[in-house]
């Protein structure tokens, strides 16, 4: 006598579905998890190896044509008894810029030594020691640079050669360091040249050439500046000192 074949009831869960289907849906979805992470860490782990990370230093600063402005000394001491040019106005070598009065009541005129625009004048009445600022001014021509302020903190890391982003009103430029200052900036020396402008509030000076020729009115528009210090791999920075090809 043959016995009838036993066969296994379909199991449901309370939602209805089959218990089979469910450990198939299951094991889909972990398949898929499972992808999704390898995905993850490979793509992780390309950046690692492959990506860039820049090491920057930020400063802020001028600009400035040629070499800078450039500073009218008082050939003798006395006080201004006329200032005859205005800020802006355009000199050349011999132009009378002020005429001072010493303690004798003796006039001595004051005159620009180089082409180039007034960017200031000491005010009218002033008194002026022997070798103090009767003016300022601008060469205007001349390769652009930029004057920077950097802090103690990271000038160290800074050296000539290294490649600068710099931005402002006059859009975006790029450059290198040309010069570090080995001590902290004077604001005795830059005041008088650059006013305001360039406070250097115990911060170092950083001279950068830029990839561009100088304009009028160039001179002392601010900027914010990036000197890329050094570019690694994400894995380097994570694990310095290591060799990982």
């Amino acid at each position: 006598m043959t016995m009838p074949a036993m066969t296994m009831p379909a199991v449901e869960t309370p939602g209805g579905e089959r218990i089979d289907q469910l450990v198939a849906t299951v094991r889909t979805k972990a398949w898929l998890a499972a992808l999704a992470l390898l995905l993850v860490a490979a793509c992780g782990a390309s950046w690692a190896l492959l990506g860039q990370v820049r090491d920057v230093v930020l400063a802020t600063g001028v600009l400035v044509a040629g070499s800078g402005p450039v500073r009218v000394a008082a050939p003798v001491s006395g006080s201004l008894a006329e200032v005859l040019v205005r800020a802006g106005q355009e000199v050349t070598p011999g132009t009378p810029l002020a005429v001072l009065s010493d303690e004798r009541g003796n006039r001595r005129v004051v005159t620009a030594a180089a082409r180039g625009r007034v960017l200031r004048t000491a005010a009218p009445g002033a008194t002026v020691a022997v070798g103090g600022t009767v003016a300022v001014v601008d060469p205007v021509t001349g390769p652009l640079r930029a004057l920077l302020l950097v802090g103690q903190d990271r000038v160290g890391a800074l050296t000539a050669g290294q490649p600068v982003t710099v931005g402002g009103t006059g859009g975006t430029g790029q450059g290198r360091v040309r010069d570090v200052d080995p001590y902290p900036a004077s604001g005795e020396l830059l005041r008088p040249l650059f006013g305001e402008a360039l406070r250097a509030d115990g911060r170092y000076l950083v001279t950068v050439d830029l990839d561009r020729p100088a304009w009028p009115g160039a001179t002392l528009t601010p900027v914010s500046a990036e000197i890329t210090v050094a570019v690694v791999r994400p894995v380097d920075a994570l694990f310095p000192g290591g060799n990982r090809g």
